[in-house]
């Protein structure tokens, strides 16, 4: 099957690349990887196309529109949970959605334009699905770390390596939110291509884009099909660090290099950890390293995902590939009627 393959060392660091500038000229992308820009686009074309990596534009925390942020645990009737899972993946809320071993079945990442909003989606849509059997939502206040942020670490460092934009915190109008969700489907559109989608002329499509992507309301990611770069676990780690210390303890955390989502939450335990490593023997490698790096910081429950079926808006194989999107539309109302 194509695509199926593990990537190589090429794809690799073209993937690594793009994950420090997802938008950047092919020529400083080949200057970075030893190759010509014709090269570094096709190769590029050729993993995008096969569902093995791809660009998004998700909604960031600079965005006034996008700023409730929860990790939701769903235990569903046991036989019904791949089904929940792929029904859930179809909501524009539900950013990513993973069905997990220990203790829950189903981790979603869900986003709304506001509290009420996504107390909508939680308590009409999602409670309501049929085999889902109970809920835990916890708010996100602050991410340390997440995809944009993570690198595959196969080229050499640069500076500070990944770091969350300064948030400057942007209103949002019907033309942001059009750029944002052709953002979603393909983080390198052309300009050309974003002003035709959203009505506008080029110069404008590059200006709003800009101060998207400056403000945080954006955060551009590259990502990849985990289990073709060798990652094929996903651990997730629910821990607690004294409230004092607490964004410190989330900050270093979210510097290890196996992590890519560090985040703080207005509920117990207070921070949500999710680290990709490359076998299962790594999971308590992985929480030795965590507790010897950061030893204020308490793990009190894990969790290892069996399956990521929906990720920041891609649909996925079993493979990790990218087979489809579904827009990332926050601002819809998630039950139709609802006021």
């Amino acid at each position: 099957m194509p695509g199926s393959v593990a990537l190589d060392e090429d794809d690799l660091a073209l993937v690594e690349a793009l994950q420090r500038d997802p938008r950047a000229p092919w020529t400083s992308v080949a200057d970075v990887v030893g190759t010509n820009a014709v090269t570094a686009s096709r190769r590029w074309e050729r993993l995008r196309s096969t569902g093995a990596a791809w660009i998004t534009g998700t909604p960031g925390p600079g965005s006034h529109h996008a700023q409730v942020l929860a990790y939701v645990d769903v235990t569903c009737t046991p036989s019904e949970k791949t089904r929940v899972a792929q029904e859930l993946a179809g909501d524009a809320h539900a950013l990513s959605v993973d069905i997990t071993a220990g203790g829950r079945d189903l981790l979603l990442t869900v986003a709304a334009v506001d509290l009420p909003t996504l107390g909508r989606y939680l308590l009409e849509r999602l409670d309501r699905v049929p085999g889902v059997t109970g809920t835990r939502a916890r708010i996100a206040t602050r991410l340390h770390a997440e995809g944009s942020t993570w690198r595959l670490g196969v080229l050499p460092p640069v500076g500070n390596g990944g770091a969350m934009p300064a948030i400057r915190p942007a209103v949002l109008d019907e033309v942001d939110r059009d750029l944002m969700s052709a953002l979603g489907e393909d983080g390198r559109a052309s300009f050309a291509t974003l002003a035709q989608l959203t009505g506008t002329s080029q110069p404008t499509a590059r200006r709003r884009v800009d101060r998207l992507i400056a403000s945080g309301a954006v955060l551009l990611r590259t990502d990849v099909a985990a289990p073709l770069a060798g990652l094929p676990v996903m651990v997730v780690l629910s821990a607690d660090a004294p409230a004092g210390r607490l964004d410190e303890a989330a900050a270093r955390l979210g510097r290890l290099q196996q992590v890519r989502l560090s985040a703080t939450l207005a509920g117990t335990p207070s921070m949500l950890v999710t680290a990709w490593l490359p076998s299962l023997e790594e999971v308590h490698r992985f929480e030795q390293e965590l507790v010897h790096q950061v030893p204020e910081v308490d793990v009190v429950d894990r969790l290892v995902v069996l399956r990521s079926v929906k990720r920041m808006g891609r649909l996925l194989d079993g493979a990790g590939r990218a087979t489809g999107t579904v827009r990332m539309d926050v601002w819809r109302e998630p039950v139709p009627g609802a006021v």
